[in-house]
C-alpha cells in the first residue's frame, strides 16, 4: 500500500487525507455560510425581483410598439394628405395651364393669320402676345412649385411635431414603466 500521510517540512508536522478533507468541508461550509449571510437576496427574492423587472421591459416594450404603431398610422395619414393636397394643385395648376394655352393659341392663331395677311404690325402684335403666353405660363409653372413646396414643407413640420410626441410618449412609458437599469 502507498503511504498517504503528506509530511510538511515545518517542524515536521504530519497531516492525513481525512484531516486535508475534513478542513476542505469545513472551509466550505463556512464559506457557504458567510456568502449566505453577506449575499444581498435570497435566490427567491432575487427571481421574483428579475420577474418583475422583466414584466417591467415587456410593459416598456408594448407601450413603445403601441406608439411606434400609432405614430406610424400618424405618419401615412400625413403623408395620403401631403398627397392628395399635391394632386388638387397639380390639377388645378393643369386646368389653368389649359385654359391659357387654350386662349393663347387662339389669340396667337388670329396674329399669324394677320402675319399672313400681311396686317402691318401683326408681327410686333404676335411677338408681343406670344411673351405674354411664355410669362403667363412661366407665372402659372412658378406657382404649382410654389404651392408644392408649401404642401411639402407643412407636411414635414407635421411630421417632426408628430416625432417630438412620439418621443415624449416614449418617455411617458420609460418613466410610468420604470424600465430596468441594472440588475
Amino acid at each position: 500500500m502507498v503511504d498517504s500521510t503528506i509530511y510538511y517540512r515545518e517542524g515536521d508536522v504530519s497531516m492525513s487525507k481525512g484531516t486535508f478533507l475534513l478542513g476542505a468541508a469545513i472551509g466550505g461550509a463556512a464559506a457557504y455560510v458567510a456568502a449566505y449571510l453577506f449575499a444581498p437576496k435570497s435566490g427567491e427574492e432575487y427571481q421574483r425581483e428579475l420577474k418583475e423587472k422583466t414584466e417591467m421591459m415587456k410593459e416598456t416594450s408594448t407601450d413603445y410598439l403601441s406608439i411606434a404603431k400609432e405614430r406610424g398610422g400618424d405618419f401615412k395619414a400625413i403623408a395620403t394628405d401631403a398627397a392628395i393636397g399635391l394632386k388638387t394643385d397639380i390639377q388645378l395648376v393643369s386646368k389653368q395651364l389649359a385654359e391659357q394655352i387654350k386662349m393663347d393659341s387662339q389669340i396667337l392663331k388670329s396674329d399669324l393669320k394677320d402675319v399672313k395677311d400681311g396686317v402691318p404690325g401683326s408681327k410686333e402684335n404676335l411677338k408681343a402676345n406670344l411673351n405674354d403666353a411664355v410669362k403667363e405660363a412661366t407665372y402659372t409653372a412658378g406657382s404649382l412649385k410654389d404651392q408644392v413646396s408649401q404642401t411639402a414643407s407643412e407636411a414635414k413640420d407635421i411630421s417632426l411635431a408628430v416625432v417630438d410626441e412620439a418621443k415624449m410618449e416614449m418617455d411617458e412609458a420609460k418613466a410610468v414603466n420604470h424600465p430596468v437599469n441594472n440588475f
